[in-house]
């Protein structure tokens, strides 16, 4: 049988909001391999409960698509072919879902805390519960013995073979995976099957934030993501990283590791979002588009950095600034930030001015775009920085940090400022408010000379790499000698 292409697409599957980074990622390369139409592309997820592989048909992928492009919540989605029966949940877990579930009905400040000190004590819950099994397990059989003297079954080859539960994958075949693969996938299972079935993984590297920066995440993070990253390394055949930032960083963890470094690729992700015709956006959004407004496309977490923006806007009218632009927001609420959520509602200096928005549409995500005076990215690290490369696909100029990868999204077509200079931010944002005509200027060279790199010239390249790697798997098969030029 003649190899394929397999596209994990568990997160796309699991996403019920509309597309932001990674799912947006995965969902337009999914995409793009549904209208390629060629044969030997297939589509599968993995089901964590049971550990299996599933073949999904490509007509469900194209609704969930069509679903997170909407930006609506899917309803009744179709239960995937073969979906195994689900596992009766252990007393760990029911015990986890109540705990969390308490920690969830909390007032947020109380709930942080104590998630953070229940979330560093989860290693020492789930000892004691295992020490406690098997506590029980030895009274019952100290008591009656009996209970426990059932002949063990001979396990032969045949019976090895029918517990093992099938894969649709075949020897040579290519695994891609570009999702939330610390969330929805199992690399030590991949790695066995990659090693039983002998077929080829390429993976995907966004960023190493958790493990450089884990202050600025919840709970212990560092030391699971370096495991994540260790296991990364040891499942893919070829890592695509997403800048030469995170290839950088990449490669200086697997040496500090001292695990495999495998072959890594650059490729750019796309920045066009889809075109709707003949649509019109939701009243709320023409209704900020009718004044200025400067925006901010991100999840509001302490990495993106919207404190600082914040914190400008108290400046400014402190200092007597009138007629300032409004400030908008765009993503969902994320983890720590709590109190800066609490100061922008309960801030009178700066609640007119500053709004919210959550569950944008991409339709409603590009009007806005379009209409903004210019765009605003202060985020602390960041792997690529998607909203940086789509305000400059949407001919906008954008302020933004000189940190991490940056400087590759915008090269010299935006500004860049020190993440942490609060100073600074309030002046150049009061500079450009004052200064329209120079912010035109700049969007009229954006508009001639930037090249945006669309999203299936991202799935073009991220396919061309699978092929290559079949193409390898092919020759070596048949014996041949195969020279990889990296």
């Amino acid at each position: 049988m003649e190899s394929r292409i397999w596209l994990d697409v568990t997160t796309t599957l699991n996403w019920n909001r509309p597309a932001v980074g990674i799912i947006r990622a995965e969902s337009e390369c999914a995409l793009y391999l549904i209208s390629t139409n060629f044969a030997h592309i297939r589509f599968c997820r993995f089901d964590l409960q049971s550990k299996q592989y599933l073949e999904v048909d490509p007509i469900d992928v194209q609704r969930a698509l069509d679903k997170i492009r909407q930006g609506r919540i899917p309803d009744d989605p179709p239960a995937p072919p073969s979906s195994p029966t689900p596992a009766v949940p252990s007393a760990e877990q029911r015990i986890k879902h109540t705990v969390f579930r308490v920690i969830n009905s909390m007032p947020k400040k109380l709930r942080e805390r104590v998630h953070r000190f229940a979330t560093k004590r989860s290693v020492a819950f789930y000892a004691a519960m295992r020490s406690y099994h098997e506590f029980r397990l030895a009274i019952r059989e100290f008591i009656s013995p009996l209970s426990f003297s059932a002949p063990v079954p001979i396990e032969t080859e045949q019976s090895k073979s029918n517990q093992q539960p099938k894969s649709p994958f075949i020897s040579g075949d290519i695994y891609i995976s570009l999702g939330l693969d610390w969330d929805d996938k199992d690399y030590e299972y991949l790695f066995s099957e990659k090693k039983r079935i002998n077929f080829k993984v390429l993976l995907f590297c966004y960023d190493l934030i958790p493990v450089k920066y884990p202050h600025l995440f919840f709970a212990d993070v560092a030391s699971r993501f370096a495991h994540y990253f260790a296991d990364l390394a040891w499942c893919a055949d070829k890592v695509l990283c997403i800048s030469e930032c995170t290839r950088r960083d990449l490669t200086e963890l697997l040496k500090e590791l001292g695990g495999p470094v495998p072959p890594m690729s650059v490729i750019k992700l796309g920045c066009n979002i889809p075109q709707f015709n003949n649509q019109k956006p939701t009243p709320e959004i023409l209704e900020i588009a009718e004044k200025r407004f400067i925006l901010f496309v991100s999840t509001i977490e302490r990495r993106k950095n919207h404190e600082v923006l914040y914190r400008a806007y108290t400046r400014l009218v402190d200092n007597g600034i009138k007629n300032l632009p409004s400030l908008v927001f765009v993503g969902m609420p994320g983890w720590g930030v709590d109190e800066l959520l609490s100061d922008l509602q309960l801030d009178v200096r700066t609640k007119p001015y500053i709004r919210i928005l959550n569950h944008v549409s991409d339709l409603d995500l590009q009007y806005l775009y379009q209409h903004a005076i210019f765009t605003v990215f202060p985020s602390l690290y960041e792997g690529w920085g998607i909203p940086v490369a789509e305000s400059l696909a949407n001919g906008k100029f954008c302020l933004t940090s000189n940190t991490a990868s940056m400087p590759e999204v915008g090269e010299d077509f935006v500004e860049y400022i020190d993440p942490w200079d609060l100073p600074s931010w309030v002046e150049r944002l009061k500079w450009y408010f004052n200064h329209p005509e120079e912010v035109l200027l700049k969007e009229q060279r954006i508009r001639s000379e930037y090249r945006p790199t669309p999203w299936n010239e991202t799935a073009f390249l991220v396919l061309k790499h699978a092929q290559e790697l079949r193409a390898v798997s092919s020759l070596a098969s048949e014996g041949k000698s195969v020279l990889v030029l990296s």
